[in-house]
């Protein structure tokens, strides 16, 4: 599998991947109501496309995974927040995700991060768990949309936890 940058010729894998993807083990994670006005954001429609397409183009950390070449992973954040992690099923269990994590990481800490946050899914928790990710509270509610909080601290070279 190969990791790379985003790129605008992405766009339209990258929205269906999300869209496949959230609907198959997230979608039922919140109400209704919540879960679709979540894949609206990442509807292909004309208008909201050209949105998407700068939205994109911003952020600062925005990985894809390519197997075969297709597009079957996605990670999107900033130095301390990983926003989206989303792998296309057919491929979970297969350590994509764990790449796109790893590599993600530590482009962020040379960036200068010490840490990393996510509001996981529900159904992500044990994946994040096992990437050494730890739960900071309950699960909490965001526009209706369950998630888990959870961080990870980076250790300095003398294996000290980072703050």
């Amino acid at each position: 599998m190969k990791i790379r940058k985003y790129k605008s010729a992405d766009l339209n894998s990258v929205l269906s991947l999300i869209r496949r993807t959230y609907t198959k083990f997230n979608f039922n994670e919140g109400s209704k109501k919540a879960s679709e006005d979540y894949l609206n954001k990442f509807s292909s429609d004309k208008i909201n496309l050209v949105k998407i397409k700068e939205t994109f183009l911003k952020i600062p950390i925005f990985l894809v995974g390519i197997k075969n070449k297709k597009i079957v992973g996605v990670i999107i954040g900033n130095m301390d927040r990983i926003i989206n992690l989303y792998v296309e099923g057919i491929e979970h269990r297969k350590g994509i995700g764990a790449i796109l994590v790893d590599k993600f990481e530590r482009l962020a800490k040379e960036k200068g991060s010490t840490r990393i946050k996510i509001r996981s899914s529900i159904y992500a928790i044990p994946f994040y768990q096992k990437m050494s990710y730890k739960k900071t509270t309950g699960i909490r509610s965001f526009y209706s949309l369950k998630f888990q909080p959870m961080i990870k601290l980076f250790k300095d070279k003398n294996r000290k936890f980072l703050k």
